[in-house]
């Protein structure tokens, strides 16, 4: 995998064919792919970002108006589809910014895929998240705080919370110098689906707690705004749905994005 940087974002590059670019989700990098990078890798060329603050990539400042933050992102994405449009796709916090993107791009971007969007609104269930202890207390103890984290919020099956997962986690945490919250608790997702040229396919894992009241209400928000949009539902998944059920997710996308029967 060859590592760059694209537009000053640092990037990851790997496979062969049409570009695909892939947008990681809040408190992330481009590792949020890690389990479907040689699944889509054989059909696509794939641009793994680092948002602004996340990752390898430059520190912003903390309050970049949303504009100029999704500016730098389209730059690079823009960047990329010089030669040709792009097919690109976001996870989480990644998939608001992706389909902003995407709206502000136009028919530069020929497919899109939203896994895990947020953007639909504050949901009223409180989270049982834990803040991470002090480096004094040992890294016996975060590890702890990251695995309690990763099942309330991002896995919905505990025997899928392995030690990648969390080391993963860790990796992020530690790189982690932007705050992306309020694009995925805002309610910019439905406006925006219906101002994207390009086909649009959203995938949720069907027990994903951030999506309320339930994935088919999300749904159907989803298909209230744009009426040609694809849903796939992934059961027993939760919220990092493309980690803990790479498979379905692979073969979902390879589909809508590669026009592959798999």
């Amino acid at each position: 995998m060859k590592k760059t940087t694209i537009s000053g974002l640092a990037a990851r590059i790997t496979g062969a064919g049409e570009p695909l670019v892939l947008v990681h989700g809040g408190m992330g990098s481009w590792n949020h792919w890690t389990r479907n990078i040689d699944a889509l890798a054989g059909r696509f060329t794939l641009h793994l970002l680092d948002m602004p603050g996340y990752g390898d990539s430059p520190v912003v400042a903390k309050d970049t108006p949303n504009d100029d933050y999704v500016a730098l992102v389209a730059a690079a994405v823009a960047e990329i589809a010089r030669k040709q449009p792009v097919k690109l796709a976001g996870f989480s916090f990644g998939a608001v910014i992706a389909a902003l993107c995407a709206a502000s791009l136009g028919t530069r971007v020929s497919g899109l895929s939203l896994l895990g969007a947020g953007g639909f609104g504050r949901s009223p269930v409180a989270l049982d998240l834990r803040q991470f202890p002090p480096e004094a207390s040992g890294p016996g103890s975060l590890r702890k705080v990251l695995r309690h984290n990763l099942a309330v919020l991002m896995i919905a099956d505990p025997g899928n919370i392995t030690e990648e997962a969390v080391d993963l986690h860790l990796a992020n945490v530690r790189r982690t110098r932007f705050d992306g919250r309020h694009f995925s608790l805002s309610n910019i997702m439905p406006p925006t689906l219906a101002r994207i040229l390009c086909p649009v396919q959203m995938i949720w894992g069907e027990r994903d707690v951030l999506v309320y009241p339930d994935v088919r209400a999300r749904a159907d928000t989803a298909r209230a705004a744009r009426s040609d949009v694809r849903v796939d539902l992934i059961p027993h998944a939760g919220h990092w749905v493309q980690f803990e059920a790479p498979g379905p997710v692979n073969r979902a996308m390879l589909q809508f994005l590669g026009g592959i029967a798999v």
